[in-house]
């Protein structure tokens, strides 16, 4: 069962970030719920999916259903090694599974418990019902941190701050056209990742291990046994190739990279000097020798530790391929438990961005004052002296480019900026002055102003994100209905097995 992380949420922002010092010594101030939830969660997942008897006994079930349709097998034989298989299965065991699982459960006859191997490879499908399992369970995951995006960026339509390029303001834009920046890149992540499961959820069984098998064994019908969508058929092809598992791992990674961006813009926008943004303090981090820190980077950092193993699974993966033969060796083995373990450091990092961005203080006066005092509204200056005074596109950007210089140079804030500095800036370049009102200049450098002017298509303006976020949220419950549609296509899938065998097994019972 998953556990859940809840924080004491603030009714009032507490004042600084840096005020409370050693917070975890503070009489009164509740502790994070259990910090060691998601990596319990973790372990649980690994001992659920990354057992190998079970999903081994599982694919063996399927076989011996192929064998018997096939006339391979009798009855009589085909019902002993089914209900081997279910003893394995209701033990809770864990280990390899197979074949020298079976032998001592079918009273060490060796001959009997060896059938499971007739024209199969241990392998395959094996690990892709695995994999096809922890991404289901991935996915589950993605798409509730997904709402959690959605609803912050929600929330914040009116919560304007500078937008920065190369480190430097570029417009104003708000809190929430970055979040949904970061839910669009999410959500090409999921597509990536729908598109991984497709490639994933291939039977490749019966492949033997590179000519198939001279068994009369219908492949089209394991396909349907274990629920996947279709069949891999060209039997070299099932042992030589882990290209999935390594579109998979490049999925992972590549929703990990903009996480790690994510996490190293909070932690910047949480500077004491910034004060944009402060994580909850029981995510913050002290300082055991000075007393006065509380800094925002306890849990960013581990954020981005965590994702450096994400991207270092992406380069071993292609280190692991790129001097291996197109065959079956032990780097092709041995490669699905990398998508494995991208999955489980993942949903890992999932979470822990979810706990982060559902307890951020987001401090929107500070945003409005640091957009205000600076210069990122020059371009409405620009776009009036071209559109109402008739200057050329170039003039126009050369003044409003010497009026920021001057005003760096003198220290002038943008709301201090007056028609006669225009002028002079104008003067200075060579260009004739716009002999501009104050109280136009003004309105042209006010960036709630700004972002309500920006209206169109994908713009800052709140009407404009209350579209986008609802046309998105179409889009998560779309994802989720496939995401329900794939379950129930396992769920059939082991529904047809289950009847086979019983039909095989009550028989014999009889």
């Amino acid at each position: 069962m998953t556990e859940t992380i809840q924080l004491r949420k603030f009714t009032t922002p507490y004042p600084n970030p840096h005020d409370h010092g050693n917070w975890r010594a503070c009489p009164g101030v509740p502790m994070l719920h259990d910090v060691n939830a998601i990596q319990r969660q973790s372990n649980q997942d690994r001992r659920k999916y990354c057992n190998r008897l079970a999903y081994c006994s599982r694919t063996d079930q399927a076989w011996i259903v192929c064998l018997y349709k096939a006339g391979v097998l009798d009855r009589p034989t085909a019902a002993k090694v089914l209900g081997g298989l279910q003893k394995l299965l209701d033990s809770g065991e864990t280990g390899q599974g197979g074949e020298v699982a079976l032998i001592p459960v079918l009273n060490h006859d060796e001959d009997l418990a060896s059938v499971v191997n007739l024209g199969r490879t241990m392998q395959e499908p094996m690990s892709r019902l695995q994999m096809r399992d922890m991404l289901n369970d991935f996915l589950g995951c993605f798409l509730d941190f997904m709402d959690t995006v959605l609803t912050f960026a929600e929330s914040h339509a009116d919560t304007v701050m500078p937008g920065h390029t190369h480190f430097s303001q570029a417009n104003p834009i708000t809190l929430a056209n970055y979040s949904l920046s970061i839910f669009d890149n999410m959500y090409r992540g999921l597509e990536q990742l729908e598109l991984s499961y497709r490639l994933v959820n291939k039977n490749s069984g019966g492949c033997g291990a590179t000519s198939g098998t001279v068994w009369p064994v219908d492949r089209q019908l394991m396909t349907q046994l274990l629920g996947m969508d279709q069949l891999l058929e060209v039997t070299y092809d099932c042992e030589a190739s882990q290209d999935h598992t390594m579109h998979l791992i490049f999925s992972i990674a590549n929703i990990a990279a903009t996480l790690s961006k994510l996490t190293m813009d909070v932690e910047i926008w949480g500077l004491e000097e910034i004060d944009m943004i402060r994580v909850d303090p029981q995510l913050a981090g002290v300082s055991s020798m000075m007393p006065q820190k509380c800094h925002n980077g306890d849990i960013t950092e581990k954020i981005r530790n965590s994702i450096c193993d994400l991207l270092g699974n992406a380069v071993n993966g292609l280190l692991r391929t790129k001097a291996e033969p197109h065959a079956d060796v032990l780097a092709m083995y041995s490669f699905p438990e990398k998508g494995m373990s991208s999955l489980l450091e993942g949903k890992a990092v999932i979470r822990w961005c979810d706990v982060l961005l559902r307890n951020l203080h987001v401090q929107p006066e500070n945003m409005l004052r640091h957009v205000r005092q600076g210069y990122s509204c020059m371009t409405e200056v620009v776009v009036y002296l071209i559109r109402e005074l008739g200057y050329g596109g170039r003039r126009a950007h050369r003044i409003c480019a010497n009026l920021t210089r001057i005003a760096r140079e003198r220290q002038i804030k943008a709301p201090q900026l007056t028609g006669e500095i225009l002028d002079e800036a104008a003067l200075q370049c060579g260009e004739e002055p716009p002999h501009l009102a104050t109280d136009v200049l003004q309105q042209c450098l006010d960036p709630v102003a700004f972002v309500q002017n920006h209206n169109h298509t994908g713009g800052p303006a709140p009407s404009e994100t209350r579209r986008m976020v609802k046309h998105r949220r179409t889009l998560l419950a779309e994802a989720q209905a496939r995401r329900n549609d794939r379950l129930q296509k396992i769920a059939q899938g082991e529904k047809l097995l289950l009847k086979e065998i019983v039909a095989i097994c009550a028989v014999q019972a009889s």
